[in-house]
């Protein structure tokens, strides 16, 4: 049976997160409601990141195995397209290896959060960045960034009742700040790591801002080894938080399939 890979791009606020949940709307029920429509047959999609209700993507990779062979991906891409509904999009598709799968063949993941630095509102921007009004200290938040590379217990930037009992060591492979060129009060934070807590990348970047505002005066480092979620900074909203790439190290396939568009 063959299996697919897809490279989805999805706007957060139309859904309950990506995996499906009873009585809620959420992109895997949208794209399977529409492989239904299109090709009459049930399938199970999987994807990279189970992104949270409110979480965007602009390149999520998913899975499924299906009954038939696809012939035409151009056909199936229009076809899912135009079947979904609005906030999700396939952009690519491809066969995979029969081992291939979006979530456990997945060895790293990176996410962006972006942040408005401004005095005043700018509607373009509203449900899609943060905006903070207070100055940042931007090198500061530059200086503490490295202490978070690398294997660390990251219990005091996660929700605690999701790791009660939990192993909680994870491994950020790279962290950094820019500032967008384009416009000049926009700023973006990427991590990119082996796996994310909940609400991880969401309360880092939350404490990073705390400590550019001067909200937290103790270091990241002290946070960090703490291991005490009352330390650390905000849970920053979800709309402003974007999975942005998927890597597999053994399938030179995915790679092609995000060379193949633009993002």
């Amino acid at each position: 049976m063959p299996n697919l890979a897809l490279l989805l791009e999805y706007d957060g606020s139309y859904f309950a997160g990506f995996q499906k949940q009873r009585d809620k709307f959420t992109v895997q029920e949208a794209l399977e409601n529409a492989f239904l429509k299109a090709y009459k047959e049930q399938i199970n999609i999987s994807a990279a990141g189970r992104t949270d209700a409110g979480v965007h993507a602009l390149g999520m990779i998913a899975s499924f195995v299906t009954q038939r062979p696809i012939n035409d991906f151009h056909k199936m891409i229009s076809s899912l397209n135009a079947l979904t509904k609005r906030g999700v999009s396939v952009l690519a598709a491809r066969e995979m290896p029969e081992s291939f799968h979006a979530r456990f063949s997945c060895t790293e993941r990176e996410y962006a959060y972006l942040i408005l630095n401004s005095k005043y509102k700018h509607p373009l921007w509203e449900g899609r960045a943060f905006r903070v009004h207070e100055k940042i200290d931007f090198e500061k938040i530059q200086k503490e960034l490295p202490v978070l590379l690398g294997k660390h217990d990251f219990r005091s930037f996660a929700k605690t009742i999701s790791v009660k009992n939990k192993i909680t060591e994870r491994q950020i492979l790279d962290i950094k700040m820019k500032q967008s060129q384009e416009f000049s009060e926009l700023y973006s934070v990427h991590i990119k790591g082996t796996g994310f807590l909940h609400n991880m990348v969401r309360i880092i970047v939350g404490t990073l801002l705390d400590i550019g505002t001067g909200k937290i005066n103790i270091s990241l480092d002290e946070i960090l080894k703490s291991e005490d979620r009352k330390l650390a900074g905000t849970t920053l909203p979800p709309y402003a938080l974007y999975f942005k790439k998927a890597y597999y190290k053994d399938y030179e396939e995915i790679e092609e399939l995000y060379s193949s568009v633009v993002l």
